[in-house]
């Protein structure tokens, strides 16, 4: 029994596209994606182990490295809110 509209053979299956050059291509694209929340982590971690090594310092140095990564997290966070503004769209 054949086709009711067209040729009377199927149409020939499409070679989807693949190899390599897709797989790095999809590779690069997660890790640009993910590069800087990863820096963010990683600069905090450093940062408070930093911060670690100065209170073994003294206390003092401590409280100045621990007012650093308090004033830090609030400079992101104020980054944060103006990059992501909730609520209705101005008119």
């Amino acid at each position: 029994m054949g086709f009711y509209y067209g040729p009377s053979k199927p149409p020939e299956e499409e070679k989807e596209p693949g190899g390599c050059m897709e797989a790095l291509i999809l590779t690069r694209a997660a890790f640009a994606a993910l590069a800087l929340p990863i820096a963010i982590l990683f600069g905090a971690i450093a940062l408070l182990a930093v911060v670690l090594y100065l209170f073994t310092i003294n206390g003092l140095v401590g409280l100045a490295g621990l007012a650093v990564l308090v004033l830090a997290i609030i400079v992101y966070a104020r980054w944060e809110r103006t990059r992501f503004r909730s609520g209705p769209p101005p008119p």
